[in-house]
């Protein structure tokens, strides 16, 4: 169920969410849009007072973060994608990052054929695929690392200049910040 965004953020409103939960409401997923991480402490509480998932959309917020912590030490799951547009990229493909062992080891189970990591007898225990990046992708993603901080400094020099000349554009409305997302990668 698509809900409305911060007009100035343009992150999910968390109200908006709130108010779009009904009993059969299983996730809520936050889109971090533009490199600005939707409002983490009120999705948080609202997940966790509904008693569904909370899975971050985090396509456009490689190297983020949320009151000091990483997109992927916020307590659910994220996924990051590869695409060729991305701040970091490998063409195509995507991670997840995990709150805890036991979440991992059941993504695990879907994205290798159904088999468990111990497997050696092909003994399948759930359905699954074969979604797994090959080691060349990895070896492009992991040289990327190694940048990515200091990109994303320069963009957080940057944006201040750029962000006041769109805002002399008659009709454009740069996006605003937010202190709590205290590291603004400023996809795009």
């Amino acid at each position: 169920v698509p809900v409305d965004v911060d007009p100035g953020t343009y992150c999910i409103d968390v109200a908006a969410a709130a108010a779009a939960i009904t009993p059969r409401t299983k996730v809520i997923m936050p889109v971090h849009m533009a490199g600005l991480m939707a409002d983490m402490d009120g999705l948080e509480k609202l997940a966790a007072d509904a008693g569904v998932a909370l899975l971050q959309d985090a396509a456009h917020a490689h190297g983020a973060r949320w009151r000091g912590r990483r997109v992927g030490e916020l307590g659910s799951v994220a996924a990051f994608s590869f695409q060729n547009g991305k701040l970091m990229t490998a063409g195509e493909g995507g991670a997840l990052v995990f709150p805890d062992e036991e979440t991992y080891e059941k993504a695990f189970l879907r994205h290798s054929c159904g088999r468990p990591r111990t497997d050696r007898h092909y003994l399948h225990e759930v359905a699954g695929t074969n979604m797994r990046l090959n080691e060349f992708s990895a070896a492009v993603l992991r040289a990327q690392l190694a940048r990515l901080d200091g990109q994303i400094t320069v963009r957080e020099e940057r944006w201040p200049v750029l962000s006041a000349l769109l805002a002399d554009i008659p009709g454009v409305r740069p996006q605003a910040d937010d202190d709590r997302s205290d590291r603004n990668p400023h996809y795009m």
